[in-house]
């Protein structure tokens, strides 16, 4: 995917790296990389520079080491964000010249991953577990926390001692059907339910707009409807039973996951749209109803279809935003796009920062089902 180099609404207003207190200059930093994603708590990076004062047997850097960024995007938003590093590599360009690549990792994600607890509870839920004194409640800090009502408690619960920390969480999160990830903004905890639930946030985002200083113009557009095989085979089915007040009896028909949902009238624009007690239809399953339509929204519908976009970089935009798009419809120019058009869950962003330029490359994902 390619942009426009040199475009002002790419260029950041200031920008400054550090490792272990040593200042980059701008002309050794060649690129910087950020990706959050909303399916894993970590924030991962990579940097490469120019190693002009021997910085990396110096200081020395042997992994471990703190690399921090002091960012202000086009719109004035300012961003800091500190690594450790994980790895050290090296790579040479056409003209001779060592790149050092470093791979980075957030702190916190470093802690977790070293962090093995010796704890047991009788009943807790899982936000009291992640959110306590003797695990991440010291780690969770600087940003706030977005999290839901606790969900169900687990019952006798020990955290394994041969397991870190930072996989506990995440089976935690899938066991409470819900998302565990970081932004910019805040820790958040969340069934997908509720951040498709949310309002949009900014403006649209518009393909090949004929402003170049419009800050969500899209440069690039790529489609993936390759989780449209987990939305027709491995989504629940089950059976939806018309009732008739009348006489008390129900009729039974067996029906896929749209079928349920186009019989409980459902307007696609939520996660999930259940039947309020006075519905004439309803969907049952060998499960409850809530857990098993949430659980197939949690691990398939939500992804049904993705696109990846390339914009101009802009710190207020964060993984688990709810954003609307506004495409070209190719066939006829003056109509808009009917099948793309509309309101996206942000999944996944890429920041890409080669100086002074910052684009973000944007995941963007909504179920097949949604109008």
């Amino acid at each position: 995917m390619s942009y426009e180099i040199g475009v002002e609404s790419n260029m950041m207003k200031s920008f400054k790296v550090k490792i272990d207190g040593e200042v980059l200059t701008n002309g050794q930093v060649i690129s910087i990389r950020m990706k959050w994603d909303i399916d894993n708590f970590k924030v991962t990076g990579k940097l490469v520079f120019l190693d002009f004062s021997n910085l990396v047997e110096d200081l020395p850097i042997r992994g471990n080491n703190t690399v921090s960024m002091a960012i202000t995007d086009n719109d004035d938003v300012p961003s800091t964000q500190s690594f450790k590093v994980v790895n050290v590599g090296y790579t040479q360009t056409k003209d001779g010249k060592v790149l050092t690549v470093l791979d980075l990792l957030d702190p916190i994600t470093v802690a977790t991953t070293q962090m093995y607890n010796e704890m047991s509870w009788d009943s807790e839920h899982m936000i009291g577990i992640i959110d306590h004194p003797e695990t991440m409640k010291p780690l969770l800090t600087g940003k706030k926390k977005d999290f839901c009502s606790p969900p169900p408690p687990h019952k006798n619960f020990c955290l394994p001692l041969h397991v870190p920390f930072n996989v506990v969480t995440h089976w935690l999160a899938k066991n409470a059907n819900v998302k565990w990830f970081q932004n910019r903004e805040a820790f958040v905890i969340q069934p997908i339910k509720e951040l498709f639930g949310r309002g949009k946030k900014g403006d649209k985002f518009r393909y090949k707009t004929p402003n170049n200083a419009y800050r969500r113009r899209i440069y690039e557009i790529k489609n993936d409807f390759g989780g449209m095989l987990n939305a027709n085979i491995f989504q629940a089915t089950g059976k939806v039973a018309s009732f008739d007040p009348s006489n008390k009896h129900s009729k039974w028909t067996n029906n896929d996951f749209k079928g349920a949902l186009s019989k409980l009238s459902s307007p696609g624009k939520t996660a999930v749209d259940l039947p309020g007690t006075g519905a004439r239809h309803y969907y049952k399953s060998d499960y409850h109803i809530d857990k098993v339509v949430d659980s197939m929204w949690e691990i398939n519908a939500y992804k049904d279809y993705q696109l990846e976009i390339l914009v101009p970089g802009q710190f207020a935009t964060n993984v688990g935003d709810i954003v609307e798009l506004d495409l070209v419809n190719k066939k006829d120019p003056n109509k808009p796009e009917a099948n793309m058009n509309g309101l996206w869950l942000i999944t996944e962003i890429l920041d890409i920062i080669q100086p002074p330029d910052f684009v973000q490359k944007i995941t963007l994902s909504r179920a097949k089902y949604s109008k």
